[in-house]
Order: structure tokens, then sequence, then C-alpha cells
């Protein structure tokens, strides 16, 4: 099963499933702007990353890119955004 390192403060991380990604897309409804990845499912399934400040979309685009590099493998791979996240939360 493949992974996304997310990075976090004080050189901490958490990391993201890159298995069964549907959509991962900008979320300005948030305060501050996340990031809500959402996954095939028999039920709905989502994370919503968020960062210290404003996540924008080259973010996103930067994350898409990390999953599809994985490319259905396993291991991990890092992603560069321009924000440290501070938390993720599942639903």
């Amino acid at each position: 099963m493949g992974y996304v390192k997310l990075k976090k403060a004080g050189g901490d991380f958490d990391i993201l499933s890159a298995e069964g990604v549907a959509k991962a897309a900008l979320d300005t409804s948030t305060t501050p702007d996340s990031i809500k990845v959402s996954y095939f499912g028999a039920a709905v399934h989502e994370v919503v990353i968020t960062p210290a400040a404003n996540f924008v979309q080259a973010d996103v685009t930067a994350l898409n890119g990390a999953i599809g590099n994985i490319g259905g493998g396993s291991g991990m791979i890092d992603v560069s955004l321009s924000q440290l996240v501070s938390s993720i939360a599942f639903s």
C-alpha cells in the first residue's frame, strides 16, 4: 500500500493513504483553507488536511502528483506543500 508523507512542525509527519483516492480538492469554506481527500468505497470516506495557514490550488496539484507517482505501488513518498500540516481529520 502506498502513502503520502505530510510534513508537520518539528520534523513530525502524518501519513495519507494513496489507495482508492477519488478526488483531492481545495476547500475554501474552512479557515484556514484546507484540502479534502475523498476515497472510493461503500460509504463516503474523507480526510481533511488542515494547514497552519491557507493551502492553495498548487498544493492540491502537488498532492495529486505524489499520489500519481505512487501508481499503486507500496512505500511512502514525500510531498512538498506550501504550508506545514497542523492536523488531519477523518470522516
